[in-house]
């Protein structure tokens, strides 16, 4: 399990393995490298796999600072540059592709991320506004951000049992829970929930000048499939396949069909 030391200060855990073209796989809120474990399987005999732990999350340092979109591009576009990654298509999941969205926008200025595949994603919002009513209401969200504060332990458990459809993957939930978010301590989890409620990217639309495909399902009880319409009608190139039946964890529930997914946009 390799480890770089990045110019942002932190050491960064990832995996690398395959050949061709680049995937930089990027997880969600607590989550870590083994969120991609059945895409890695499906794909490394066609692409360069890389999947990252962002900071605060699995094996990376886990500093005292802000946890932010910018800290997390920041150590993003130094990771790619140590190594001298080019041609990458960026999949982020959840929080990870508020975070690629975040990158493209405004940090990939040398031009390294080509594709931008968002998974499920808690993006531009995360939290409803007036006009577009999708997902947590602000005092809803405030009211995890105090339970995550005194409570972390049980709104993860209750946040793994929202990630899936389907009934009969207990096991995966329980993996999930125990092998995946509840590394993340609270004062990473309580920093990384206040800027997922807090960002607004809806004003970078816009600015991605790059090919983009939205996978995403309409029972998702975490990231509300509103804010996926409302992306596809304001970004220049985008494709959205949706999946059936699946949750929030959709490359978990329905590997097969995320694989082919992703290999049909890269190609």
């Amino acid at each position: 399990m390799p480890f770089i030391q990045l110019d942002t200060g932190i050491r960064m855990h990832y995996r690398d393995g395959g050949q061709g073209k680049p995937i930089l796989f990027v997880p969600g809120y607590s989550a870590t490298v083994d969120t991609w474990n059945y895409a890695v399987l499906d794909l490394h005999d066609r692409y360069r796999c890389i999947c990252v732990d962002l900071r605060g999350h699995g094996d990376s340092d886990k500093p005292y600072s802000e946890y932010t979109y910018d800290e997390m591009c920041g150590d993003l576009q130094a990771f790619m540059k140590a190594l001298d990654l080019w041609d990458v298509t960026f999949v982020g999941w959840s929080m990870g592709a508020g975070v690629g969205l975040k990158y493209v926008a405004n940090f990939n200025t040398d031009r390294r991320v080509t594709r931008l595949v968002m998974v499920a994603p808690a993006t531009p919002r995360f939290v409803r506004t007036d006009s577009e009513p999708y997902g947590m209401t602000p005092e809803e969200a405030q009211a995890a951000l105090e339970g995550i504060r005194r409570g972390l332990p049980e709104v993860m458990a209750a946040f793994a049992d929202n990630n899936f459809k389907r009934t009969d993957m207990q096991a995966t939930k329980t993996w999930f829970l125990y092998s995946h978010w509840l590394r993340m301590p609270a004062y990473v989890g309580y920093k990384y929930f206040k800027t997922l409620i807090t960002e607004d990217l809806r004003d970078l639309l816009p600015k991605v000048d790059i090919p983009v495909l939205i996978c995403h399902s309409r029972d998702d009880k975490v990231c509300h499939w509103g804010w996926v319409e409302y992306m596809a009608a304001r970004l220049k190139n985008c494709r959205v396949v949706w999946f059936e039946n699946s949750g929030h964890a959709l490359m978990v529930e329905e590997p097969d069909k995320f694989s082919q997914a992703l290999a049909e946009f890269i190609g």
